[in-house]
Protein backbone atom coordinates (compact mmCIF):
# COMPACT_ATOMS: atom_id res chain seq x y z
CA UNK A 1 0.00 0.00 0.00
CA UNK A 2 2.81 2.45 1.15
CA UNK A 3 5.12 1.28 -2.03
CA UNK A 4 2.26 2.05 -4.32
CA UNK A 5 1.24 5.37 -2.77
CA UNK A 6 5.34 6.56 -3.11
CA UNK A 7 4.94 5.11 -6.78
CA UNK A 8 2.14 7.66 -7.19
CA UNK A 9 3.82 10.33 -5.50
CA UNK A 10 6.65 9.95 -7.40
CA UNK A 11 5.15 9.92 -10.83
CA UNK A 12 3.47 12.64 -10.11
CA UNK A 13 6.40 14.67 -8.73
CA UNK A 14 8.31 13.49 -12.03
CA UNK A 15 5.46 14.89 -14.41
CA UNK A 16 5.15 17.90 -12.39
CA UNK A 17 8.71 18.38 -12.86
CA UNK A 18 9.06 17.77 -17.01
CA UNK A 19 6.21 20.18 -17.52
CA UNK A 20 7.77 24.37 -18.31
CA UNK A 21 6.66 26.87 -16.04
CA UNK A 22 4.03 28.86 -17.71
CA UNK A 23 2.05 25.21 -17.41
CA UNK A 24 2.72 25.54 -13.81
CA UNK A 25 1.66 28.72 -13.57
CA UNK A 26 -1.37 28.04 -15.35
CA UNK A 27 -2.43 24.96 -12.87
CA UNK A 28 -1.57 26.99 -10.11
CA UNK A 29 -4.25 29.88 -11.04
CA UNK A 30 -6.81 27.66 -11.94
CA UNK A 31 -6.13 25.52 -8.20
CA UNK A 32 -6.43 29.36 -6.78
CA UNK A 33 -9.99 29.72 -8.41
CA UNK A 34 -11.32 26.53 -7.45
CA UNK A 35 -10.36 27.26 -4.18
CA UNK A 36 -11.86 30.32 -3.57
CA UNK A 37 -14.67 29.13 -6.01
CA UNK A 38 -15.31 26.31 -3.71
CA UNK A 39 -14.88 28.65 -0.18
CA UNK A 40 -17.67 31.17 -1.61
CA UNK A 41 -20.12 28.11 -2.36
CA UNK A 42 -19.99 26.61 0.82
CA UNK A 43 -20.19 29.85 2.37
CA UNK A 44 -23.17 29.96 0.38
CA UNK A 45 -24.67 27.34 1.14
CA UNK A 46 -24.14 27.16 5.03
CA UNK A 47 -25.52 31.02 5.61
CA UNK A 48 -29.38 30.25 6.62
CA UNK A 49 -31.84 32.31 5.19
CA UNK A 50 -33.05 35.38 7.42
CA UNK A 51 -36.54 36.14 7.60
CA UNK A 52 -38.26 39.47 9.80
CA UNK A 53 -38.80 38.46 13.22
CA UNK A 54 -40.89 41.50 13.95
CA UNK A 55 -41.24 45.15 11.93
CA UNK A 56 -42.24 48.43 12.71
CA UNK A 57 -40.98 47.94 16.33
CA UNK A 58 -40.61 50.97 18.87
CA UNK A 59 -37.13 52.11 19.51
CA UNK A 60 -37.71 51.02 23.14
CA UNK A 61 -39.01 47.45 22.13
CA UNK A 62 -36.19 46.82 19.57
CA UNK A 63 -33.27 47.57 22.14
CA UNK A 64 -35.46 45.21 24.71
CA UNK A 65 -35.39 42.33 22.00
CA UNK A 66 -31.57 42.80 20.89
CA UNK A 67 -31.00 42.55 24.27
CA UNK A 68 -32.22 39.08 24.69
CA UNK A 69 -31.27 37.78 21.51
CA UNK A 70 -27.75 38.87 22.72
CA UNK A 71 -28.48 37.37 25.82
CA UNK A 72 -29.12 33.91 24.15
CA UNK A 73 -26.02 33.93 21.80
CA UNK A 74 -28.64 34.10 18.41
CA UNK A 75 -27.50 35.81 15.31
CA UNK A 76 -29.49 38.86 13.95
CA UNK A 77 -29.29 41.75 11.54
CA UNK A 78 -31.14 45.42 11.50
CA UNK A 79 -32.81 46.52 8.71
CA UNK A 80 -35.48 49.59 8.02
CA UNK A 81 -33.64 51.91 10.16
CA UNK A 82 -33.79 49.30 13.18
CA UNK A 83 -37.61 48.87 12.95
CA UNK A 84 -37.41 45.24 11.56
CA UNK A 85 -35.23 42.54 13.23
CA UNK A 86 -34.05 39.57 10.87
CA UNK A 87 -33.39 36.12 11.93
CA UNK A 88 -32.31 32.58 10.89
CA UNK A 89 -35.99 31.30 8.95
CA UNK A 90 -36.01 27.95 10.64
CA UNK A 91 -35.70 30.19 14.19
CA UNK A 92 -38.44 32.81 13.20
CA UNK A 93 -41.57 30.81 15.05
CA UNK A 94 -39.17 29.51 18.25
CA UNK A 95 -38.30 33.27 18.89
CA UNK A 96 -41.76 35.09 19.06
CA UNK A 97 -42.91 31.85 21.32
CA UNK A 98 -39.64 33.00 23.29
CA UNK A 99 -40.18 36.69 22.95
CA UNK A 100 -43.71 36.59 23.68
CA UNK A 101 -43.35 34.82 26.84
CA UNK A 102 -41.28 37.60 27.86
CA UNK A 103 -43.67 40.16 27.01
CA UNK A 104 -42.13 41.05 23.82
CA UNK A 105 -42.60 43.39 22.20
CA UNK A 106 -44.28 45.34 24.88
CA UNK A 107 -45.62 47.86 22.34
CA UNK A 108 -48.69 50.16 23.46
CA UNK A 109 -52.50 49.68 22.94
CA UNK A 110 -53.97 52.26 20.36
CA UNK A 111 -56.77 52.30 18.98
CA UNK A 112 -60.01 50.47 19.33
CA UNK A 113 -57.75 48.02 21.59
CA UNK A 114 -58.76 50.78 24.23
CA UNK A 115 -61.89 49.87 24.12
CA UNK A 116 -61.79 46.56 25.00
CA UNK A 117 -60.34 47.46 28.68
CA UNK A 118 -63.88 49.03 29.83
CA UNK A 119 -65.43 48.02 32.44
CA UNK A 120 -68.46 47.95 34.51
CA UNK A 121 -67.78 51.05 36.42
CA UNK A 122 -66.73 53.09 34.01
CA UNK A 123 -68.34 56.38 33.78
CA UNK A 124 -69.62 58.40 31.00
CA UNK A 125 -66.43 60.64 31.29
CA UNK A 126 -64.21 58.05 30.90
CA UNK A 127 -66.24 56.24 27.89
CA UNK A 128 -66.21 59.33 25.80
CA UNK A 129 -62.32 60.16 26.59
CA UNK A 130 -61.48 56.59 25.86
CA UNK A 131 -63.59 56.46 22.39
CA UNK A 132 -61.95 59.74 21.24
CA UNK A 133 -58.15 58.18 22.18
CA UNK A 134 -59.48 55.28 20.05
CA UNK A 135 -60.65 57.20 17.11
CA UNK A 136 -57.44 59.33 16.95
CA UNK A 137 -54.93 56.04 17.67
CA UNK A 138 -56.73 54.64 14.57
CA UNK A 139 -56.38 57.65 12.64
CA UNK A 140 -53.01 57.65 13.16
CA UNK A 141 -52.47 54.02 12.12
CA UNK A 142 -54.34 55.22 8.45
CA UNK A 143 -52.31 58.13 7.90
CA UNK A 144 -48.97 56.28 8.70
CA UNK A 145 -49.88 53.94 6.01
CA UNK A 146 -48.66 56.48 3.11
CA UNK A 147 -45.95 56.87 1.84
CA UNK A 148 -43.15 59.37 3.68
CA UNK A 149 -44.91 59.45 6.51
CA UNK A 150 -43.06 57.99 9.04
CA UNK A 151 -45.21 58.95 12.21
CA UNK A 152 -48.58 60.76 12.52
CA UNK A 153 -50.63 62.67 15.69
CA UNK A 154 -53.93 62.88 15.45
CA UNK A 155 -56.20 65.10 17.76
CA UNK A 156 -59.95 65.30 17.76
CA UNK A 157 -62.11 67.74 19.10
CA UNK A 158 -66.02 66.40 19.54
CA UNK A 159 -68.23 68.81 21.13
CA UNK A 160 -70.68 68.24 23.54
CA UNK A 161 -74.42 67.87 22.05
CA UNK A 162 -76.86 70.60 23.32
CA UNK A 163 -80.63 70.37 23.18
CA UNK A 164 -81.40 73.48 23.32
CA UNK A 165 -79.31 75.03 21.02
CA UNK A 166 -80.27 75.52 17.29
CA UNK A 167 -76.68 75.52 15.97
CA UNK A 168 -74.62 72.52 16.76
CA UNK A 169 -70.75 73.32 16.92
CA UNK A 170 -68.81 71.18 14.44
CA UNK A 171 -66.09 68.59 15.28
CA UNK A 172 -62.32 69.87 14.42
CA UNK A 173 -59.17 68.02 13.97
CA UNK A 174 -55.31 68.68 14.01
CA UNK A 175 -52.90 66.72 12.01
CA UNK A 176 -49.14 66.27 12.47
CA UNK A 177 -47.48 64.30 10.10
CA UNK A 178 -43.32 63.63 10.78
CA UNK A 179 -42.08 63.31 7.04
CA UNK A 180 -39.22 61.31 5.63
CA UNK A 181 -36.24 63.19 5.08
CA UNK A 182 -36.46 64.32 1.42
CA UNK A 183 -40.36 64.08 1.42
CA UNK A 184 -43.14 66.65 0.39
CA UNK A 185 -46.60 66.26 0.30
CA UNK A 186 -48.54 67.34 -2.63
CA UNK A 187 -51.99 69.15 -2.70
CA UNK A 188 -53.21 65.67 -3.65
CA UNK A 189 -51.62 64.24 -0.81
CA UNK A 190 -52.91 66.89 1.85
CA UNK A 191 -56.17 66.95 0.49
CA UNK A 192 -56.35 62.90 0.77
CA UNK A 193 -55.06 63.63 4.36
CA UNK A 194 -58.13 66.33 5.11
CA UNK A 195 -60.95 63.93 3.22
CA UNK A 196 -59.34 61.01 5.35
CA UNK A 197 -59.58 62.26 8.49
CA UNK A 198 -63.15 64.27 7.88
CA UNK A 199 -64.74 61.32 6.46
CA UNK A 200 -63.74 59.36 9.57
CA UNK A 201 -65.71 61.63 12.02
CA UNK A 202 -69.40 62.50 11.58
CA UNK A 203 -70.17 65.66 10.89
CA UNK A 204 -66.71 66.74 10.00
CA UNK A 205 -66.16 68.96 6.73
CA UNK A 206 -62.61 68.83 5.08
CA UNK A 207 -62.10 72.64 5.79
CA UNK A 208 -62.29 72.06 9.67
CA UNK A 209 -59.34 70.10 9.81
CA UNK A 210 -55.96 71.58 9.99
CA UNK A 211 -52.45 69.56 9.02
CA UNK A 212 -48.83 70.76 9.76
CA UNK A 213 -45.53 69.03 9.14
CA UNK A 214 -43.18 68.43 11.69
CA UNK A 215 -40.58 71.46 10.92
CA UNK A 216 -43.75 73.74 11.81
CA UNK A 217 -45.14 74.52 7.97
CA UNK A 218 -48.71 74.49 7.83
CA UNK A 219 -50.29 72.88 5.16
CA UNK A 220 -54.11 73.01 5.76
CA UNK A 221 -55.30 75.68 8.04
CA UNK A 222 -59.06 74.91 9.64
CA UNK A 223 -61.50 77.21 8.45
CA UNK A 224 -60.08 78.64 5.28
CA UNK A 225 -60.32 75.47 3.14
CA UNK A 226 -57.31 73.21 2.08
CA UNK A 227 -54.63 76.18 1.04
CA UNK A 228 -51.63 74.08 0.10
CA UNK A 229 -53.73 71.53 -2.07
CA UNK A 230 -55.68 74.39 -3.77
CA UNK A 231 -52.48 76.50 -4.29
CA UNK A 232 -50.88 73.35 -6.09
CA UNK A 233 -53.79 72.36 -7.89
CA UNK A 234 -54.33 76.54 -9.80
CA UNK A 235 -50.34 76.35 -10.28
CA UNK A 236 -50.63 73.36 -12.20
CA UNK A 237 -53.53 73.97 -14.44
CA UNK A 238 -52.38 77.39 -15.20
CA UNK A 239 -48.71 75.98 -15.70
CA UNK A 240 -49.95 73.31 -17.94
CA UNK A 241 -52.10 75.48 -20.17
CA UNK A 242 -49.78 78.46 -20.25
CA UNK A 243 -46.96 75.41 -21.23
CA UNK A 244 -49.26 74.55 -24.36
CA UNK A 245 -49.82 77.91 -25.67
CA UNK A 246 -46.42 78.76 -25.22
CA UNK A 247 -45.51 75.88 -27.07
CA UNK A 248 -47.95 76.73 -29.83
CA UNK A 249 -46.31 80.23 -30.57
CA UNK A 250 -42.57 79.37 -30.21
CA UNK A 251 -43.59 76.80 -32.97
CA UNK A 252 -44.53 78.89 -35.42
CA UNK A 253 -41.62 81.65 -34.11
CA UNK A 254 -39.38 78.98 -34.65
CA UNK A 255 -40.23 78.19 -38.26
CA UNK A 256 -40.12 81.89 -39.65
CA UNK A 257 -37.14 83.16 -37.46
CA UNK A 258 -35.19 80.29 -36.63
CA UNK A 259 -34.65 78.31 -33.52
CA UNK A 260 -33.20 80.06 -30.56
CA UNK A 261 -33.85 83.55 -32.32
CA UNK A 262 -37.20 83.95 -30.45
CA UNK A 263 -38.65 84.01 -26.70
CA UNK A 264 -42.46 83.22 -25.90
CA UNK A 265 -43.79 84.16 -22.47
CA UNK A 266 -48.11 83.44 -21.72
CA UNK A 267 -49.78 84.29 -18.54
CA UNK A 268 -52.87 82.64 -17.86
CA UNK A 269 -55.10 83.66 -15.15
CA UNK A 270 -57.38 80.83 -14.33
CA UNK A 271 -60.58 80.91 -12.39
CA UNK A 272 -60.86 76.92 -10.53
CA UNK A 273 -64.17 78.02 -8.55
CA UNK A 274 -67.13 76.01 -9.81
CA UNK A 275 -70.33 77.63 -10.30
CA UNK A 276 -74.39 76.29 -10.71
CA UNK A 277 -77.50 78.12 -11.86
CA UNK A 278 -80.79 77.19 -12.17
CA UNK A 279 -83.36 79.00 -14.28
CA UNK A 280 -87.14 78.22 -14.99
CA UNK A 281 -88.93 79.26 -18.12
CA UNK A 282 -92.72 79.01 -18.75
CA UNK A 283 -94.74 79.45 -22.49
CA UNK A 284 -98.05 79.06 -23.43
CA UNK A 285 -98.68 78.13 -26.84
CA UNK A 286 -102.21 79.85 -28.22
CA UNK A 287 -105.26 77.60 -28.95
CA UNK A 288 -104.55 74.97 -26.49
CA UNK A 289 -107.04 73.95 -24.74
CA UNK A 290 -107.76 74.12 -21.24
CA UNK A 291 -106.85 71.29 -18.58
CA UNK A 292 -110.08 72.47 -16.39
CA UNK A 293 -112.41 75.11 -17.17
CA UNK A 294 -115.36 76.17 -14.42
CA UNK A 295 -118.17 79.11 -14.60
CA UNK A 296 -120.51 80.92 -12.33
CA UNK A 297 -123.02 83.43 -13.01
CA UNK A 298 -125.42 85.32 -10.40
CA UNK A 299 -128.97 87.37 -11.11
CA UNK A 300 -131.12 89.58 -8.77
CA UNK A 301 -134.38 90.98 -9.49
CA UNK A 302 -136.91 92.61 -7.01
CA UNK A 303 -137.59 96.00 -5.23
CA UNK A 304 -135.23 97.65 -3.19
CA UNK A 305 -131.54 98.77 -3.39
CA UNK A 306 -128.82 96.23 -3.63
CA UNK A 307 -126.82 96.46 -0.67
CA UNK A 308 -123.50 97.65 -0.80
CA UNK A 309 -121.02 100.20 -0.29
CA UNK A 310 -118.77 101.03 3.12
CA UNK A 311 -121.08 101.50 5.79
CA UNK A 312 -121.15 105.22 7.59
CA UNK A 313 -123.61 108.13 7.68
CA UNK A 314 -122.18 109.86 5.09
CA UNK A 315 -123.56 106.93 2.68
CA UNK A 316 -126.66 106.49 4.09
CA UNK A 317 -129.51 106.89 1.41
CA UNK A 318 -131.68 109.31 1.41
CA UNK A 319 -135.34 109.21 1.31
CA UNK A 320 -136.09 109.69 -2.12
CA UNK A 321 -133.23 107.47 -3.66
CA UNK A 322 -135.17 104.78 -1.13
CA UNK A 323 -138.38 105.48 -2.74
CA UNK A 324 -137.15 105.53 -6.16
CA UNK A 325 -135.11 102.57 -5.70
CA UNK A 326 -138.61 101.07 -4.40
CA UNK A 327 -139.97 100.24 -7.61
CA UNK A 328 -137.93 97.52 -9.20
CA UNK A 329 -133.79 96.91 -9.51
CA UNK A 330 -132.14 93.46 -11.59
CA UNK A 331 -128.40 92.39 -11.04
CA UNK A 332 -126.42 90.04 -13.07
CA UNK A 333 -122.75 88.52 -12.27
CA UNK A 334 -120.48 85.83 -14.59
CA UNK A 335 -117.36 84.74 -13.96
CA UNK A 336 -115.48 81.88 -16.06
CA UNK A 337 -112.24 80.48 -14.80
CA UNK A 338 -109.84 77.88 -17.43
CA UNK A 339 -107.06 76.23 -16.32
CA UNK A 340 -104.36 76.97 -19.37
CA UNK A 341 -101.77 74.29 -20.09
CA UNK A 342 -98.16 75.86 -19.37
CA UNK A 343 -94.92 74.43 -20.73
CA UNK A 344 -92.74 74.52 -17.98
CA UNK A 345 -88.65 74.14 -18.62
CA UNK A 346 -86.16 74.24 -16.38
CA UNK A 347 -82.47 74.74 -16.97
CA UNK A 348 -79.21 73.87 -14.72
CA UNK A 349 -75.80 75.15 -15.79
CA UNK A 350 -72.88 73.59 -13.83
CA UNK A 351 -69.57 75.64 -14.80
CA UNK A 352 -66.75 73.25 -13.67
CA UNK A 353 -63.53 74.95 -12.51
CA UNK A 354 -60.34 76.06 -14.82
CA UNK A 355 -62.32 78.98 -17.08
CA UNK A 356 -59.66 81.36 -18.32
CA UNK A 357 -60.11 85.40 -17.24
CA UNK A 358 -57.52 86.94 -18.54
CA UNK A 359 -54.22 85.82 -21.15
CA UNK A 360 -51.64 87.71 -21.69
CA UNK A 361 -48.42 87.06 -24.20
CA UNK A 362 -45.05 88.73 -24.39
CA UNK A 363 -42.96 87.78 -27.32
CA UNK A 364 -39.56 89.04 -27.80
CA UNK A 365 -36.97 88.36 -31.60
CA UNK A 366 -33.65 88.77 -31.91
CA UNK A 367 -32.86 92.33 -33.27
CA UNK A 368 -30.27 90.26 -35.75
CA UNK A 369 -32.74 88.08 -37.47
CA UNK A 370 -36.26 90.17 -37.06
CA UNK A 371 -35.73 94.05 -37.82
CA UNK A 372 -37.17 93.38 -41.42
CA UNK A 373 -40.11 91.66 -39.96
CA UNK A 374 -43.82 92.96 -39.66
CA UNK A 375 -44.30 92.94 -36.05
CA UNK A 376 -48.14 93.12 -36.73
CA UNK A 377 -47.69 90.13 -38.96
CA UNK A 378 -46.33 88.50 -35.70
CA UNK A 379 -48.74 90.13 -33.30
CA UNK A 380 -51.40 88.26 -35.49
CA UNK A 381 -50.24 85.07 -36.01
CA UNK A 382 -49.28 84.69 -32.31
CA UNK A 383 -52.18 85.65 -31.09
CA UNK A 384 -54.46 83.51 -32.95
CA UNK A 385 -51.87 80.28 -32.17
CA UNK A 386 -52.82 81.07 -28.38
CA UNK A 387 -57.12 81.86 -29.16
CA UNK A 388 -56.45 85.53 -27.78
CA UNK A 389 -59.44 87.65 -27.15
CA UNK A 390 -59.99 91.16 -27.04
CA UNK A 391 -63.06 91.20 -25.85
CA UNK A 392 -61.86 89.13 -22.59
CA UNK A 393 -59.31 91.57 -21.86
CA UNK A 394 -56.75 89.52 -23.69
CA UNK A 395 -53.39 91.49 -24.40
CA UNK A 396 -49.94 90.97 -26.56
CA UNK A 397 -46.69 92.52 -26.81
CA UNK A 398 -44.37 92.21 -29.41
CA UNK A 399 -40.71 93.56 -29.29
CA UNK A 400 -37.31 92.71 -31.04
CA UNK A 401 -33.97 93.28 -28.49
CA UNK A 402 -30.47 92.25 -29.65
CA UNK A 403 -30.09 88.40 -28.00
CA UNK A 404 -27.43 88.04 -25.12
CA UNK A 405 -25.62 84.67 -26.31
CA UNK A 406 -22.66 84.68 -23.85
CA UNK A 407 -24.24 81.91 -22.02
CA UNK A 408 -25.33 79.91 -24.80
CA UNK A 409 -21.86 80.53 -26.32
CA UNK A 410 -20.35 79.20 -23.07
CA UNK A 411 -22.96 76.35 -22.38
CA UNK A 412 -22.06 74.90 -26.48
CA UNK A 413 -18.09 75.51 -25.62
CA UNK A 414 -18.43 73.63 -21.91
CA UNK A 415 -20.51 70.87 -24.18
CA UNK A 416 -17.75 70.49 -26.32
CA UNK A 417 -15.17 70.59 -23.73
CA UNK A 418 -17.02 67.79 -22.14
CA UNK A 419 -17.71 65.17 -24.65
CA UNK A 420 -13.88 65.94 -25.64
CA UNK A 421 -13.32 65.15 -22.14
CA UNK A 422 -15.90 62.00 -22.33
CA UNK A 423 -14.05 60.58 -25.88
CA UNK A 424 -10.74 61.00 -24.23
CA UNK A 425 -11.53 59.24 -20.98
CA UNK A 426 -13.05 56.43 -23.06
CA UNK A 427 -10.42 56.18 -25.70
CA UNK A 428 -7.84 55.62 -22.92
CA UNK A 429 -10.09 53.42 -21.11
CA UNK A 430 -10.32 50.92 -24.45
CA UNK A 431 -6.53 51.74 -24.69
CA UNK A 432 -5.93 50.15 -20.91
CA UNK A 433 -8.46 47.21 -21.66
CA UNK A 434 -7.14 46.64 -25.16
CA UNK A 435 -3.50 46.53 -23.60
CA UNK A 436 -4.53 44.55 -20.37
CA UNK A 437 -6.61 41.87 -22.97
CA UNK A 438 -3.27 42.35 -25.07
CA UNK A 439 -1.09 41.28 -22.50
CA UNK A 440 -2.74 38.45 -21.08
CA UNK A 441 -2.98 36.94 -25.11
CA UNK A 442 0.40 37.48 -25.35
CA UNK A 443 1.67 35.40 -21.88
CA UNK A 444 -1.01 32.68 -22.88
CA UNK A 445 0.64 32.69 -26.61
CA UNK A 446 4.12 32.44 -25.19
CA UNK A 447 3.24 29.75 -23.09
CA UNK A 448 0.99 28.12 -25.72
CA UNK A 449 4.36 28.34 -28.32
CA UNK A 450 6.68 27.16 -25.70
CA UNK A 451 4.77 23.93 -24.94
CA UNK A 452 4.42 23.46 -29.07
CA UNK A 453 8.19 23.80 -29.20
CA UNK A 454 8.68 21.75 -26.30
CA UNK A 455 6.17 18.96 -27.95
CA UNK A 456 7.90 19.76 -31.52
CA UNK A 457 11.36 18.99 -30.26
CA UNK A 458 10.12 15.32 -28.29
CA UNK A 459 8.03 14.57 -31.98
CA UNK A 460 11.38 15.20 -33.73
CA UNK A 461 13.86 13.43 -31.53
CA UNK A 462 15.52 10.75 -33.53
CA UNK A 463 17.51 8.08 -31.52
CA UNK A 464 20.85 8.89 -31.79
CA UNK A 465 23.37 6.76 -33.72
CA UNK A 466 26.22 5.46 -31.03
CA UNK A 467 28.85 3.47 -31.66
CA UNK A 468 29.38 0.08 -29.76
CA UNK A 469 32.33 1.52 -28.10
CA UNK A 470 30.42 4.74 -27.02
CA UNK A 471 27.19 2.80 -25.84
CA UNK A 472 29.34 0.63 -23.91
CA UNK A 473 31.11 3.91 -22.30
CA UNK A 474 27.63 5.17 -21.05
CA UNK A 475 26.33 2.32 -20.19
CA UNK A 476 29.37 1.61 -17.85
CA UNK A 477 28.49 5.38 -16.63
CA UNK A 478 24.87 4.47 -15.91
CA UNK A 479 25.48 1.41 -14.41
CA UNK A 480 28.67 3.22 -12.26
CA UNK A 481 25.71 5.77 -10.73
CA UNK A 482 23.64 3.14 -9.67
CA UNK A 483 26.07 1.15 -7.44
CA UNK A 484 29.79 0.15 -6.91
CA UNK A 485 31.54 -1.22 -8.90
CA UNK A 486 35.00 -3.49 -8.26
CA UNK A 487 38.07 -1.68 -8.63
CA UNK A 488 39.96 -2.57 -11.72
CA UNK A 489 43.80 -3.56 -11.68
CA UNK A 490 45.99 -0.59 -12.05
CA UNK A 491 47.61 -2.02 -15.55
CA UNK A 492 43.94 -2.82 -17.01
CA UNK A 493 43.48 1.19 -15.95
CA UNK A 494 46.39 2.00 -18.27
CA UNK A 495 45.42 -0.46 -21.78
CA UNK A 496 41.84 1.15 -20.94
CA UNK A 497 42.85 4.97 -20.29
CA UNK A 498 43.59 5.91 -23.82
CA UNK A 499 40.11 4.01 -25.77
CA UNK A 500 38.31 5.50 -22.97
CA UNK A 501 39.57 8.96 -23.53
CA UNK A 502 38.73 9.03 -27.05
CA UNK A 503 35.29 7.89 -26.49
CA UNK A 504 34.70 10.63 -23.89
CA UNK A 505 35.58 13.36 -26.34
CA UNK A 506 32.68 11.92 -29.00
CA UNK A 507 30.40 12.18 -26.58
CA UNK A 508 31.51 15.18 -25.81
CA UNK A 509 31.28 16.58 -28.97
CA UNK A 510 28.18 14.98 -29.40
CA UNK A 511 26.80 16.68 -26.21
CA UNK A 512 27.98 19.90 -27.53
CA UNK A 513 26.32 19.74 -31.50
CA UNK A 514 22.88 18.09 -30.04
CA UNK A 515 22.14 18.88 -26.30
CA UNK A 516 18.77 18.29 -26.53
CA UNK A 517 18.76 14.88 -27.93
CA UNK A 518 21.59 14.03 -25.40
CA UNK A 519 19.54 15.15 -22.49
CA UNK A 520 16.20 13.46 -23.77
CA UNK A 521 17.87 10.33 -23.46
CA UNK A 522 19.29 10.58 -20.18
CA UNK A 523 15.87 11.69 -18.94
CA UNK A 524 14.64 8.58 -20.05
CA UNK A 525 17.57 6.76 -18.63
CA UNK A 526 17.22 7.86 -15.31
CA UNK A 527 13.20 7.16 -15.19
CA UNK A 528 13.79 3.57 -16.20
CA UNK A 529 16.34 3.75 -13.46
CA UNK A 530 13.78 5.29 -10.49
CA UNK A 531 11.11 2.63 -12.23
Amino acid sequence: MKSALAGTLERARSTFSTISLGQKVVIGLLLVGLLLGGFFFFRWITTPTQAPLFSNLASTDASAIVDELNAAGVAYSLTDGGQTIMVAQDQVYNLRLTMSGKGLPAGQDTGYALLDKQGITTSEFQQQVTYQRALEGELSKTLEALAGVRAAVVHVALPKDQVFVTEQAKPTASVLLDLAPGTTLSGEQIQAVTNLVSSSIQGMNPDQVTVADSTGQVLSTAGTGINAAAGDARSQVEQEYEARLAANAQQILDRVVGPNHAAVSVRADVDLSSKQSTSETYTYTNGTPPLSSSSTKESYTGSGTPVGGVLGPENMPNAAAVAGGAAGSTYNKSQTTDNNAVDKTTTTLEAPPGALKRLTVSVVMDDAVARSLNQQQIRDLVGNSVGLDAARGDAISVATMPFDTTAAKQAAADLAAARAADASAQMWSMIRTGGIAAGIALVVLLVWLRSRRREEIEEEYEPLELTDDMLDELDRLRISSTRDEPKPDTRAMELEAAERQKVRGEISTMVSERPDEVAAMLRGWLSETKA
